[in-house]
């Protein structure tokens, strides 16, 4: 059974090995620990394990390997529940992910930058591309799908937040989409000191609300919105922004649904590819093998469809590029 670390305080001074200037914290969240998960686990360490201190995140009673332990911080979220002003539902899932973060952010103070990965997050490439891609973007926080309420008005955890005290009008309240992103130490201090004095609502929209109002910076990993730096425009991912917020049932980076075929671009984020037997690496004889005829149009029209826009990023350079001329 492996240890439980969550009370113990973390000084990244006490570690060696990093070659970047910046003191990094990689931290994959997750519920549970199949071999899926592990290999993508793995994958972080293998190539990031120079550049960044990789953790593990998971609620306490997760089956995590006890050569894991050292490496894993284990939540109580009734605790963290029962001490929060106010929580959406009754589970982590929707929108309370901010207190289980800002609780793993208490314990493992002194990190220039978190980036938080979720289990079903898939990058098909090498992690260090992403990164480098990002290592000269000192924004506070890095996201993406970043709109505001001017532009997605539809979004419907809009009506959660409660943010005593703002400065910003509501139209431009921000919300992003969080399955990875990265945020600064100072970001999440931030974030800490608003939630603390009574800041509350889906953390997808709460985190970006707390930089925008303290002044702090905010970026786009790709995409094409309006917070997306020219030289970072369709990259990494894409996705298709509606005025009803149901922006994220589409692209390479989306809600829903699950990628269930093989994924196509490189370099790229994919976002949900569940854990289990068809992993992200088998093609689409081994989908069949595993799923019945009969449930192959119910389960994959909807994926097919949606991971034919990871073609987007050559269109949209392509016009671009023409645009330009």
């Amino acid at each position: 059974m492996p240890s439980d670390i969550g009370d113990r305080p973390f000084t990244p001074a006490a570690y060696s090995g990093f070659n970047d200037t910046d003191v990094l914290a990689v931290v994959l969240f997750t519920h549970l620990f199949d071999p899926s998960v592990a290999k993508r686990y793995l994958k972080l360490k293998d190539e990031l394990g120079k550049l960044a201190r990789i953790f593990i995140l998971a609620a306490r009673g997760t089956s995590i390997p006890p050569e894991y332990a050292d490496e894993t911080y284990f939540f109580d979220y009734d605790r963290l529940r029962s001490g929060a002003a106010r929580v959406i539902g009754d589970k982590i899932i929707p929108g309370n992910v901010h207190l289980v973060q800002l609780d793993f952010y208490r314990h493992h103070p002194g990190f220039d930058y978190y980036w938080f990965i979720e289990y079903d997050v898939v990058f098909t490439g090498n992690w260090v591309t992403l990164l480098d891609a990002v290592k000269s973007d000192h924004a506070d926080l890095l996201a993406a799908h970043t709109r505001s309420r001017a532009e997605e008005p539809g979004w419907p955890w809009w009506e959660t937040l409660d943010l005593p005290g703002c400065a910003l009008q509501p139209a431009d309240w921000l919300r992003a989409f969080f399955p990875i992103y990265r945020i600064s130490g100072r970001g999440f201090r931030a974030v800490d000191e608003h939630v603390k004095s009574g800041w509350t609502g889906h953390f997808e929209g709460l985190i970006p609300c707390v930089l925008r109002s303290a002044g702090l910076s905010i970026s786009d990993f790709g995409g094409s919105g309006a917070w997306t730096p020219k030289e970072r425009r369709h990259r990494f991912y894409s996705s298709v922004s509606f005025d009803s917020g149901r922006s994220l049932n589409a692209g390479t980076h989306r809600h829903k649904p699950s990628h269930l075929f093989p994924l196509l671009r490189r370099n790229t984020i994919f976002h949900p590819l569940k854990s289990g037997p068809f992993g992200e690496e088998n093609g689409v004889i081994q989908f069949v093998r595993h799923y019945r005829l009969h449930e192959l149009h119910l389960r994959s029209v909807a994926s097919i469809r949606q991971n034919s826009l990871s073609l987007w990023r050559t269109l949209c350079r392509m016009f671009d590029r023409k645009s330009q001329h």
